[in-house]
């Protein structure tokens, strides 16, 4: 019953389009990340799939059953069970914890409310703060509070509205993987909109990317990390260093090397020889090494140290290079100037710039 599906939805405002035939769907108890930078559409997409808001064209399905075809049929979001945490919790300030989750509550569930409140508060980590206001906690527990009252609706679907956009970075990993493990102990259908990439990897089965009011990819997080669509949805997914070259014998010649590709992304079969092609390297595949006269040779730029690894910027001496970006786990750090070798690790995923066919990645296919 909580499986959704989105088809052909499109949305304008004021004659500016916003969303442009979304199609996805989401498989019942997964969680699915809606990526996207501001204004791409994120949260009209929620609105639409939540009820606040109609579609202009397309068609809304919740467990097999349309709730809205942007013309006649329309279930409102009251009769959805569907649960929505927004940014900022939008709790009652003048009610009291326990209050404000019972406040989701259905109306035929109000005679056992202290019992369930009792549950839920125990679910989301705040059993014993049930009489506690809204300003007595931190922003953490401000937006458990709101999951909690979210799931007292006994919803078959949860929407997440950046819910952890206003928390500082620690506060927000912590909090972010309690809701995730929440979610999937309560065995709920999940879908989070965020803009924050390392957020949707971390915590999605799948990820559909919005860009410019449309899917671009919809995939997993490993799929989408490691052959993505194009060369833009690349640099926008992580750090990716981008390099030209000539394809020759299913490898791509370029000033990095001879780069074998394990991903040819597009439509059709494989690249033909002397077709110009766009390489990504991403920078886990770079390693350092001694510089070897004749080999690949820079300069180092940039070092930062983040504890658990290192980003490096490197200047390549070779002129048809752009300056390298390169992870690294442990080691000495790397002083500014220093004079470094440079290899590429495992194969790369490329795009020909031809029009031949290459070999097509597809969508998942969720039933």
């Amino acid at each position: 019953m909580n499986r959704l599906s989105v088809a052909g939805v499109e949305k304008s405002f004021g004659g500016q389009t916003v969303l442009r035939g979304v199609d996805f769907a989401v498989d019942a108890g997964s969680f699915t990340a809606i990526l996207g930078a501001s204004g791409s559409g994120k949260t009209t997409l929620l609105r639409i799939i939540a009820g606040f808001e109609r579609p202009d064209a397309g068609v809304v399905a919740l467990g097999g059953s349309i709730v809205d075809d942007s013309e006649r049929t329309f279930v409102p979001s009251e009769r959805r069970r569907i649960g929505y945490v927004p940014q900022e919790g939008a709790l009652f300030p003048h009610l009291s914890v326990g209050r404000n989750v019972a406040f989701g509550l259905p109306r035929e569930k109000r005679p056992q409310r202290r019992e369930m409140v009792k549950d839920l508060l125990e679910l989301v980590g705040l059993l014993g703060m049930g009489r506690r206001y809204p300003h007595q906690l931190s922003g953490g527990q401000q937006q458990r509070v709101a999951l909690a009252r979210a799931l007292a609706a006994q919803p078959n679907i949860v929407l997440l509205d950046e819910p952890f956009s206003s928390l500082d970075a620690a506060l927000r990993t912590s909090v972010s993987a309690d809701v995730h493990a929440v979610l999937r102990q309560a065995g709920i259908t999940s879908i989070l909109v965020t803009h924050d990439q390392d957020e949707a990897l971390s915590m999605a089965d799948h990820v559909a990317i919005l860009r410019d009011g449309s899917i671009a990819q919809f995939d997993t997080p490993a799929s989408l990390y490691g052959k993505p669509h194009d060369a833009d949805l690349a640099q926008f997914l992580g750090d990716a260093n981008l390099v030209e070259g000539t394809v020759a014998g299913g490898n791509v010649i370029t000033e990095l090397g001879t780069l074998a590709v394990s991903s040819w992304v597009g439509p059709g079969g494989w690249a033909r020889d002397a077709e110009k092609a766009s390489v990504m390297v991403r920078p886990e595949q770079l390693q350092l090494a001694e510089p070897l006269e004749g080999g690949l040779i820079g300069s180092v730029i940039s070092y930062r140290y983040f504890g658990h690894d290192a980003v490096i910027g490197v200047r390549p001496d070779r002129a048809g290079l752009p300056d390298l970006v390169i992870r690294v786990t442990g080691g000495d750090p790397v002083g500014l100037g220093a004079r470094v070798g440079l290899s590429v690790k495992g194969g790369v995923v490329a795009w020909p710039h031809g029009g031949s066919p290459v070999a097509r990645v597809e969508e998942p296919q969720i039933s």
